[in-house]
Formats: structure tokens, sequence, C-alpha cells
């Protein structure tokens, strides 16, 4: 996992996920778990210390996503030992976010999720499944269209293009239009095999006697 867009992968989501699995973590415990499971979206070291006491408060009349449930003794105001839960409505914002296909942003050029369905699956429950699997296919879909339009832009700049070995600035440009394609062909398939392995883990949890239903 590249290092994410907060557009993307808010770390305040991956925060209040990993406390809805640990409740009464403490900050210091929910930041290490951060650090070991997202390691490579090397989101930053004070990502749990800060988050979790704003998803405490109470903002234009939103409710409160987290609470405190002890406050360690300290001169600081937020202490890292202090623990905290997640609230009812904490999981409620949690699970929204978790089956969020944001689909005004999974038109051609703008891809709907990206790493954030990564983060999603680190996330995940078994009955997160279907969704998840919706969630990659609709990625690799995104990618095959995107994979067209660059090898468009690419077939028409070859078609238009006047050779010149000694414009290397124009060389340097375009090595961005040879690389776009690969890169949108590789993605698309690595989508499609993410949604093959989710869907062989749906029917092995139907197998024993799992049954899906909705978020």
């Amino acid at each position: 996992m590249s290092r994410v867009n907060p557009d993307e992968l808010p770390g305040s989501m991956v925060v209040l996920g990993l406390l809805i699995e640990h409740p009464d973590a403490t900050v210091k415990e929910i930041g290490q778990l951060v650090r070991k499971r997202f390691a490579q979206a090397r989101f930053a070291s004070s990502t749990a210390h800060g988050a979790l006491p704003r998803l405490a408060e109470r903002r234009g009349g939103k409710l409160p996503c987290t609470e405190r449930t002890y406050e360690a003794p300290s001169q600081e105001r937020y202490s890292s030992l202090d623990r905290y839960r997640a609230t009812k409505h904490g999981i409620k914002v949690f699970r929204a976010w978790m089956y969020d296909l944001q689909e005004d942003g999974a038109t051609v050029g703008q891809p709907s999720q990206r790493e954030a369905t990564l983060g999603r699956i680190e996330l995940a429950r078994i009955q997160d499944v279907p969704r998840l699997i919706e969630m990659a296919r609709k990625e690799a879909d995104v990618s095959a269209d995107l994979y067209a339009t660059a090898s468009q832009r690419l077939r028409s700049h070859l078609a238009r293009r006047r050779d010149d070995p000694l414009d290397l600035d124009r060389k340097t440009r375009e090595v961005l239009l040879y690389m776009e394609p690969r890169h949108w062909s590789e993605r698309a398939e690595r989508y499609r095999e993410i949604a093959n392995r989710l869907e062989d883990i749906k029917q092995e949890a139907e197998a024993m006697g799992v049954k899906f239903g909705g978020a």
C-alpha cells in the first residue's frame, strides 16, 4: 500500500475501526496497531493521539464517535495512556464509511477508492466480504476504462508525433504516456484477483453456514 491520500483512507476511520476491534484500548495501543497494520500507508506517528480525542468531541451538532473511558494522570490534556471506546454513533459512522462506494468519484479518470479499498479489507469482518467484492470489481472496471483511455491517448500521440532523436525534453515528457497503459492494466488485474480471492472466501464461508446480509 503506497502512501495514501487522507481523503481516500482517513486516519480517523483507521483509528475508529481499530478501536471497534479493541474496545477500551489506550491511545498508545491504537497507535501501535496503526503502525503495525498499516505500515505501508505511512500514517503519521501522532495519528491515534490526534484522532481519538477529536473523535470524542461533539462538533456542529454531530454526536461523538468515541468516548474516553479512562483518563490517565498526566500534566497534558490528553495522555497516551488514556483509554477510549467507540460510541454507538461511532460504530454507525464507521460502518457507513466501510460501505461507501463514493459513486461521485468513480468516473473515468478518477478512480473511486484506490488504496482505500485495501484499507477497508484490513479492517473488514467476514460479513463485509460481499461489499468488498463489489468494491474490488468496481475498481477493476474503473482501471480497465482508464487503461482504454490511456491506450487511445498513446496511439493518438504516436500517430501524430514527429520523431526527433535530439528532442530529449519531449522524450522526457512522453515517458508517462508510455507507462500509463501498463499501470492501469496491471491495476485492473490486481483488483480482479482481489475480487476472485474474496469470492473464494465467501464461498468457503457459505459452505460453513455463514449467511450474508446487508450492512
